[in-house]
């Protein structure tokens, strides 16, 4: 079993195992009786904003997503840990930026679909579509490489590969996402001098997902581009560059509220 269906699956006991005591669970109901036994003194919105009170108390690591379903940030992938709690209270307010931009070839769109930036960090949410609308599949082609791990399980794949190439110590990743570019990452920020801003990069590297952006702590400059190069998406060979702007009419804020 791979690391990632381990931890799953621990996630899934674990969430099993969760019980709400049975005080808090008689103070929450007991707090519900008493509300609607004076609900003639509430207006309706504060009698929404009651319920969501009392439902936050038993739903606390899902109130964000609750709260803004439509955005991706919401979901449960904080990819190693920036997608936090204060970006989920963020975006709850609104505070990312939807976007539709495309870079197309071969029949293949890496779509932008939505933004969301503080001062340090961008958050960027990504889809690679067919001309259907549908996801591309995530496929290798591994022809005459040395795999040795992460061949497909039931005929598809759950994981990167990773290979040996001759003459070199240890082992290395197959991207799903290929690009001819000296350090192998096919995107990058720059500045509106063009300049290439120094950022740490994490990505998902799959047909879906969210690719990030962090400084070393210095504040991002206020025009910045988001440059996309890649020569192959999966099995697909093609060439995929272009460039999107960042929207930050939202990052002050977004910023103070994520504190």
């Amino acid at each position: 079993m791979s690391i990632s269906k381990k931890l799953k699956k621990s996630l899934a006991n674990q969430i099993e195992k969760t019980v709400v005591p049975d005080e808090l669970d008689e103070q929450i109901r007991a707090s519900f009786i008493r509300y609607h036994e004076k609900k003639e003194k509430f207006s309706m919105k504060k009698r929404v904003l009651t319920i969501c009170l009392a439902a936050a108390i038993l739903l606390p690591t899902g109130v964000y997503a609750a709260l803004n379903s439509s955005s991706y940030f919401s979901g449960e992938n904080n990819l190693n840990g920036l997608v936090n709690e204060g970006v989920k209270r963020a975006v709850s307010e609104g505070l990312s930026v939807p976007m539709d931009q495309k870079i197309t070839d071969q029949g293949i769109s890496i779509h932008i679909k939505e933004v969301y930036v503080e001062d340090t960090k961008i958050l960027i949410h990504y889809s690679i579509e067919k001309e259907d609308g549908g996801l591309v599949p995530f496929e290798f082609d591994t022809t005459g490489l040395d795999v040795i791990s992460g061949e497909p399980e039931g005929g598809k794949y759950t994981e990167n590969p990773t290979y040996q190439e001759k003459g070199l110590e240890g082992f290395s990743v197959l991207s799903f996402i290929g690009t001819d570019r000296e350090d192998n990452i096919p995107y990058y920020l720059t500045d509106a001098e063009g300049k290439e801003i120094m950022t740490g990069i994490a990505d998902d590297d799959r047909p879906e997902g969210i690719l990030a952006f962090v400084t070393d702590g210095s504040k991002l400059p206020q025009s910045i581009t988001l440059n996309i190069d890649a020569n192959r998406i999966g099995k697909t060979k093609g060439s995929w560059k272009g460039k999107v702007v960042i929207d930050q009419s939202k990052a002050k804020e977004a910023t103070d509220v994520a504190k």
